[in-house]
């Protein structure tokens, strides 16, 4: 996995996905490397999709001047790649954007594939408005591991989501 510590020069785009207002990806790339993702041809990109991570180092401070800014409406975290995904451990640009968003209140909609959201259930639980999705699309663990090779299993997400509907 090639990972690159890259700068951005926004945080928050606008969304054209229906109930969000605008869209928050702390990274570019994924480390599941899930075989069906559309988010290569969304972004137009060129290298290998599951091969490499872009870590938006700066991102917390870009939205923390942003945030003052916006207006009210959903922010989408992870609409395109997995905010949740294993850089994340390492990194915690997810867990610093959540921070800010937090300081304006601003209802969030997370989706992912991983329990590493459970990390963040004190920042979530804060929010006036918060809602946590997870993406299970098989029910068989060794037909998960073909086609998500390197996403958390099954059991994880739904273990996650159990302590989350908690």
């Amino acid at each position: 996995m090639k990972v690159n510590e890259i700068s951005c020069k926004s945080a928050l785009s606008r969304s054209r996905l229906p109930g969000y207002y605008y869209a928050l990806n702390p990274y570019r790339g994924c480390g599941h490397g899930c075989i069906y993702c559309y988010a290569p041809d969304v972004l137009r990109e060129s290298r290998k999709w599951g091969s490499f991570v872009d870590v938006k180092r700066n991102l917390p401070t870009i939205l923390s001047k942003e945030v003052k800014k916006k207006r009210e409406g959903v922010v989408g975290i992870g609409t395109v790649t997995d905010a949740y995904q294993p850089k994340e451990r390492k990194y915690k640009i997810t867990r610093m954007s959540l921070e800010q968003l937090l300081k304006e209140d601003l209802p969030i909609c997370i989706q992912t594939k991983s329990d590493l959201v459970l990390r963040d259930l004190d920042m979530i639980a804060k929010f006036s408005d918060a809602e946590v999705g997870f993406t299970t699309a098989f029910v068989s663990e060794e037909t998960r591991k073909l086609f998500e090779p390197r996403a958390p299993p099954i059991e994880n997400r739904l273990s996650a989501l159990k302590t989350l509907h908690e």
